[in-house]
């Protein structure tokens, strides 16, 4: 039978070297798992496998994952550069004899995971051989690559907080010590004589609470006499005697002997005459 032994290499570390012999009628799939576990790597997110020409030039791509990708080509009938949408082979349905089209076939293989790495995949040869046994298969194993060490996390120590039931234990007493209210009464007579004495009781915390005066000069209270406002707003003139003073008031009615306010003025008109020949 047929056997395909190709060579791994990579393109971050010269030092890893892999060569794997694999059925030609095997599918891209096993290609894929086998090189996963000869360099130790986990199932990838997405990989792929990109045919090249002897500069490594990426042309067709085998993907692992069904992606549709968007790629620029000229179209010689438009004489342009179009924009096509494609979606590249799977894995699991390649094959890889219905891909191999040069002795020294030569590809990508692009591995995208927890890391990014890219190896350059290169047909050794083709060889017939009798030997039984699985394939594909590791036959050189020269190399590792570098693993990426974990980030350290520190690790944070929270301190025990008190459930919120134990909370509520320490503030809502226990029912056997509220049942020993149950037994008092309430005394009415005293009540109502709280009640009574209730605004002497606030005033004598409020008189107690109040500051005391500042010290000073005590003022005493005294009753102001009111002073009759003098007859002569001025100083120099002389007062009449009370006894010169005509006394009108044996002389004047009540103003309820009247019926209106016009006989008022008729009595006492002539009163303003007198004054006037004066």
């Amino acid at each position: 039978m047929l056997i395909y032994r190709f060579k791994v290499t990579s393109e971050e570390h010269e030092e890893f070297v892999r060569e794997i012999c694999i059925q030609p009628g095997q599918k891209f799939i096993d290609f894929y798992q086998c090189i996963l576990e000869s360099a130790e790597l986990i199932p990838a997110d997405q990989a792929s496998f990109y045919l090249t020409d002897k500069k490594y030039k990426k042309d067709r791509e085998i993907s692992l994952n069904r992606l549709e990708k968007q790629v620029r080509r000229y179209d010689p009938e438009m004489d342009e550069m179009m924009t096509i949408a494609i979606v590249p082979k799977l894995m699991k349905d390649a094959k890889l004899k219905d891909y191999i089209e040069d002795p020294h076939q030569r590809m990508i293989f692009e591995y995208h995971g927890r890391e990014y790495f890219t190896f350059f995949v290169e047909l050794l040869k083709i060889m017939h051989s009798d030997e039984e046994g699985l394939y594909p298969k590791c036959v050189k194993w020269v190399g590792e690559l570098p693993k990426k060490l974990a980030p350290i996390v520190a690790e944070v120590v929270e301190e025990e907080k008190p459930l919120i039931t134990e909370l509520l234990k320490k503030v809502i007493p226990d029912l056997d010590s509220l049942t020993k209210l149950d037994g008092i009464e309430e005394d009415e007579a005293e009540l109502a004589s709280i009640e009574d004495n209730l605004v002497d009781i606030l005033l004598g915390d409020e008189e107690k609470d109040a500051p005391e005066p500042l010290p000073g000069p005590k003022l005493h209270k005294k009753t102001l006499a009111v002073q009759d406002e003098p007859d002569d707003i001025f100083g120099d003139e002389d007062h009449e005697d009370e006894d010169d003073k005509e006394d009108f008031s044996d002389g004047m009615d009540h103003l309820e002997d009247y019926d209106n306010i016009e006989n008022i003025e008729i009595k006492y008109s002539k009163y303003h005459d007198d004054t006037d020949d004066d």
